[in-house]
């Protein structure tokens, strides 16, 4: 049997990979430009609350995965992941698992005791990756996106 996973270096978002993760995040449907991209990263790279990781194949990035750190008062911190996706050449290879795996880390090292992500049903193909990372269907979102 032939092995299909693929070795992905994980580290950390800089700047200066504002091109590229603006092409994965127009791969992910949203609406962003690069400058976007740069001011929201430079934002994102100095917060303690947040972090972007990204998956490097042969020295191109094939994935990202952001995050959200959020203390609680009602009960122990969580965090949310933000944006997650791999690049359809790179998905099913272990890619997706590395990023998970890594921001895991990063939420247990800050004492979170849940991980949330949210996914539209547009993404069915994610929830089945999901499930078969624990996460489990739970609740209901409310946006307001209008208000003053």
């Amino acid at each position: 049997m032939t092995d299909t996973r693929t070795k992905a270096t994980i580290r950390t978002a800089g700047e200066s990979d504002a091109t590229a993760v603006t092409a994965l995040l127009i791969e992910l449907a949203c609406d962003v430009t690069r400058p976007d991209v740069e001011r929201r990263l430079a934002r994102l790279v100095d917060s303690p609350s947040d972090q972007v990781f990204v998956a490097e194949v042969d020295g191109a990035i094939a994935g990202l995965l952001g995050m959200h750190f959020a203390p609680l008062l009602h009960r122990d911190s969580f965090a949310r992941i933000t944006a997650f996706i791999v690049t359809e050449a790179h998905r099913s290879r272990g890619v997706g698992e590395a990023l998970l795996r890594e921001a895991e880390g990063w939420a247990l090292a800050r004492g979170c005791t849940q991980i949330e992500v949210t996914s539209g049903d547009h993404h069915a193909a994610s929830h089945g990756f999901y499930e078969r990372h624990r996460y489990r269907l739970d609740d209901r979102r409310f946006v307001k996106e209008e208000f003053p």
